[in-house]
């Protein structure tokens, strides 16, 4: 016993291990799964945010350019007396796009959560002093020089914060591509390494599940040639066993009826003796081999229409001549059964009532719906409590003493299979002094109109007990 519960502890404990393994496997996937994603994710959004960017300072370097360009066009007109209206128009549409460009990039990286303060403060200071040097150069006013030269200003405070901007956007990237390298040497150590070995747990493990089918399977056979041996054993005992008791039953019988051994008392009960003891041993060694073809499943049944009342009246009868006090009450009536075994459960009832109950004993039937049932009483102190769960198991044991003596242990275990297999039913009850085993069998379809003497027919089950009782006394 201590072997096998370390084995199953091992084994319990192998399994748990290759589960955490397992588990810690999984979660270290999911986490590099997962891990991926994240730096993917930071990569492709610090990409865009970075490009965001560079077209924000490219934007405000095309404005400067053109606005710069257009007030020089400007102050040459002015001196010259020349007309550059068509190249001027052109700037300032170039530049007004470009701040348009300025102001969606600004709201891109703002979304994104890269646009400070100060860079939002700087981009608006250099877009307003932009708009107000495209309205003077529209109007050719001799102050767009200044005004070009403040917008350099604004320009050059505006292009240090985006590329401040730029940088840490260039660090997330690199950041988030280190980590998205070290995820990849994760991965390769995984696959390179816990990989296969998880490849060889599993492969042990299966390896082992084999085994031990293997072994499973060579205990299996073994067990049925064990079993087969076992019955074979038990046929061939019981064979051997019912030729000279069948001899000593009919001999012992003829000196029973013999005339000169009547005429001795003395001689008389040792032939009494030896009745009842051959019929106890031919009873355990029908039980022996009933059990044996229980076991392998070849009891097989003849199922016929019996007469019940008859079939009880002549048990009691043969339990009579074993000197046995048995009364009887039965309800006439037609069930479904197999005759052979029907005798059986009630001969092995009896004779446990024999062994191990009171003096008096009841055999009593009846009709309850569409079942018959069957009472075997007695009054001896019935059976302990205790028992009464395991009661129709075999070999029931009371500490280390068999609880029943004289017995293989076998009789109540057998009226309990034979009685499921014939579709019925057996329990047991002490009560009012009194151990009943109930034995409930199906009524067949046909002879169920059998007459009932009309002190029986119709009673309930309270009356038949009464009648019974009073029979017994």
């Amino acid at each position: 016993m201590g072997r096998m519960q370390k084995r199953s502890r091992s084994r319990w404990d192998r399994s748990l291990g290759i589960t955490i393994i397992t588990g810690v496997v999984l979660l270290l996937v999911l986490g590099l799964v997962f891990a991926v994603a994240y730096g993917s994710r930071r990569i492709t959004t610090s990409a865009g945010s970075l490009h965001d960017a560079d077209e924000v300072l490219r934007s405000a370097t095309i404005v400067r350019a053109q606005l710069a360009l257009s007030s020089h066009m400007v102050t040459v007109d002015q001196i010259a007396g020349s007309n550059s209206a068509e190249a001027i128009t052109v700037s300032i549409d170039e530049a007004t796009q470009a701040l348009t460009d300025i102001a969606t990039g600004i709201a891109l990286l703002d979304d994104e959560g890269f646009a400070t303060e100060a860079t939002k403060q700087a981009v608006a200071d250099f877009t307003t002093t932009a708009q107000t040097l495209i309205t003077l150069v529209e109007n050719r006013a001799s102050a767009a020089t200044r005004q070009s030269n403040q917008l350099g200003e604004h320009f050059t405070t505006m292009s240090n914060q985006i590329v401040g901007v730029r940088d840490t956007l260039s660090g997330n990237v690199a950041a988030s591509d280190q980590l998205l390298g070290q995820i990849g040497n994760v991965a390769r150590f995984l696959v390179g390494f816990l990989v296969p070995v998880a490849v060889i747990l599993i492969y042990r493990e299966l390896m082992r599940r084999q085994q031990r089918q293997n072994e499973l399977e060579t205990r299996l056979e073994a067990e049925r040639q064990i079993n087969a041996a076992r019955e074979q054993f038990i046929a061939n005992a019981s064979h051997e066993l019912r030729t000279p008791l069948t001899s000593i039953m009919g001999l012992s019988m003829m000196l029973s009826e013999n005339e000169a051994v009547h005429r001795d008392p003395s001689a008389l009960e040792l032939v009494s003796i030896i009745v009842g003891e051959s019929e106890d041993l031919a009873r355990m060694v029908e039980d022996l081999l009933t059990v044996a073809r229980l076991d392998a499943g070849a009891l097989h049944y003849s199922f016929e229409s019996i007469d019940v009342a008859a079939e009880l009246a002549d048990i009691a009868e043969g339990a009579r001549r074993a000197n046995m006090k048995v009364a009887t009450t039965a309800q006439p009536a037609i069930i479904r059964a197999d005759r052979l075994r029907f005798r059986q459960i009630l001969r092995n009832l009896l004779s446990n009532a024999k062994k191990y109950g009171g003096p008096n004993v009841g055999l009593h039937g009846y009709e309850d719906n569409r079942t018959y049932v069957i009472k075997v009483t007695d009054d001896g102190p019935g059976i302990p409590e205790h028992l009464q769960e395991r009661l129709f198991e075999r070999f029931i044991h009371q500490g280390n003493k068999v609880a029943n003596k004289d017995s293989v242990g076998l009789g109540l275990s057998i009226v309990h299979s034979l009685a499921l297999d014939m579709g019925g039913s057996i329990t047991y009850r002490h009560t009012r002094g009194e151990s009943q085993f109930t034995l409930r069998l199906p009524l067949t379809t046909d002879g169920t109109d059998s007459p009932a003497p009309p002190q029986l027919a119709g009673a309930s089950e309270a009356a038949l007990l009464d009648h019974a009782r009073q029979a017994d006394r």
